[in-house]
């Protein structure tokens, strides 16, 4: 009867883990990007940063101007090029027995911007590409013109 149980559990235990989501959502990273302190804007050319965000105010309108529940999972196009990328920094997070952090930054995502309204977005190992809306496309692209 024990090895019933146990047999049981570990079949249970292998379907519920083996579910996976297949619509990739990007606002699911939407906690993971609000909570960024600095984004670096990214030149295609030179690989330089060429402008800096670090206003509060002006991180959280690019967050909101991103547009996260309108993404669509999409492969990128084989002619498509990079226009820029955006790389998002924070500082540690502090654990247990911490009191301070040092104030280093460091990077938890990248989102690459291409042409045709296509966005690459890198966070944790994991690189996704999406379809965004124009009105994204529109205020990203402000950023390298």
């Amino acid at each position: 009867m024990k090895k019933m149980w146990i047999t049981l559990v570990v079949i249970l235990t292998l379907l519920c883990g083996c579910q996976a989501n297949e619509n990739t959502n990007a606002s699911d990273y939407g906690d993971d990007i609000s909570k960024a302190q600095e984004i670096a804007v990214i030149s295609p050319d030179t690989s330089k940063v060429i402008d800096t965000i670090t206003d509060a105010e002006e991180i959280e309108d690019f967050i909101l101007a991103l547009n996260l529940d309108q993404w669509e999972f999409k492969p990128l196009p084989d002619e498509a090029f990079e226009i820029g990328s955006f790389g998002l920094a924070q500082e540690e997070t502090i654990k247990l027995g911490q009191t301070d952090t040092d104030g280093t930054l460091y990077d938890i995502a990248t989102i690459t911007l291409y042409n045709g309204d296509y966005i690459s977005f890198e966070i944790g190992g994991f690189d996704m590409t999406f379809e965004v809306s124009e009105d994204t496309v529109d205020y990203l692209n402000e950023y390298f013109e």
